[in-house]
């Protein structure tokens, strides 16, 4: 059965706020982004087919159509840590928080509350702002080489993510901000947990209270198995956090993170695009049983271009096991 865009907002509210909704929200989040060229990636240009790799224009992006854009920063003017140690943190622009901003912020979150439940997303904060200006390997060896320098750029960037939270404070309705910040891999966290201490986490503290002030709560939202610093997220006073099926045990990060949080799940991609329905099957029977438990939990489907058949049995699945009335 078809959801309204008012089902979809009503059962996200709900779900915020700890009541288990009538199913487990699935895709009932609309992102609002604030100028995503800058604080996230390029969208990708058109690609002919699947599995194919486009390049843009200009030589200096790739894109695939099942995987989007892959390829982040600017290779001739960061070609070596070097060359990010040398920049002055000041180029990086920080926004200042006028009528113009909060009207346009205005405009894109009522254009996401057609789609569903509106919340404002900032993608490109600390390390993902990182890798997206300078590219992988200048980066982490930079800031591996050289950690209080590149602090400098870090705070820069902080201070640029700072203002969109605030621009976003002054949006009528905006009820909860996302804040995206990829800091670890399938494997684990990226850095070390004393690294993300120093530069990091303190300014995670600092975006969280600043909503908390005026009211609202925060999503976290990283890929990869960051629960080894778990507790420092939630020390800093994440309401929310996200979960990637394929990189962490659901059950076993929900324990730890508790029944006062809420949480988003993706979906396990390799079930959906490699694997049978009958692992499908069993992932959303397992999500049925954590419901039960946790009535925070939400979900969007994971993975690019399943088969059909995983398709069908992803659809048959959520409405037998995830939709109660």
């Amino acid at each position: 059965m078809e959801s309204s865009v008012q089902d979809r907002i009503d059962r996200v509210h709900a779900a915020i706020n700890l009541r288990r909704p009538d199913r487990l929200p699935c895709g009932d989040f609309a992102w609002a982004e604030y100028r995503p060229e800058i604080y996230h990636l390029e969208e990708p240009e058109p690609v002919s087919a699947i599995g194919q790799v486009a390049v843009s224009a200009d030589g200096r992006t790739r894109y695939t159509k099942d995987g989007g854009t892959w390829a982040v920063g600017d290779r001739e003017k960061y070609r070596d840590h070097e060359d990010v140690l040398a920049v002055d943190p000041d180029a990086f622009g920080v926004e200042e928080v006028r009528p113009r901003m909060i009207s346009r912020m205005a405009e894109i979150f009522a254009a996401a509350q057609e789609r569903g439940y509106a919340a404002p997303l900032h993608y490109g904060t600390l390390v993902t702002r990182a890798t997206l200006e300078f590219g992988w390997e200048p980066f982490l060896v930079a800031s591996a080489l050289e950690p209080e320098r590149f602090g400098q750029i870090l705070d820069r960037f902080a201070q640029a993510t700072l203002a969109v939270i605030q621009g976003w404070l002054e949006v009528p309705g905006v009820e909860l901000i996302v804040i995206h910040d990829d800091i670890a891999g399938t494997r684990g966290v990226l850095m070390s947990p004393g690294w993300y201490r120093q530069y990091v986490f303190p300014w995670y503290a600092r975006f969280f209270a600043e909503i908390h002030d005026r009211g609202r709560k925060v999503l976290y939202m990283s890929d990869g198995n960051y629960l080894p610093v778990l507790e420092d997220i939630l020390a800093a006073g994440a309401d929310g956090l996200y979960i990637e099926a394929s990189s962490m045990d659901p059950g076993e990060f929900m324990d730890a993170a508790g029944k006062d949080r809420f949480f988003l799940l993706k979906t396990d991609n390799r079930n959906i695009d490699v694997g049978t329905p009958e692992d499908i099957k069993k992932e959303l029977e397992r999500l049925r049983e954590l419901h039960t438990k946790f009535p925070g939990l939400t979900m969007y489907r994971g993975g690019g271009n399943p088969p059909p058949e995983n398709a069908e049995a992803f659809t048959r699945y959520y409405n037998e096991y995830l939709v109660y009335a």
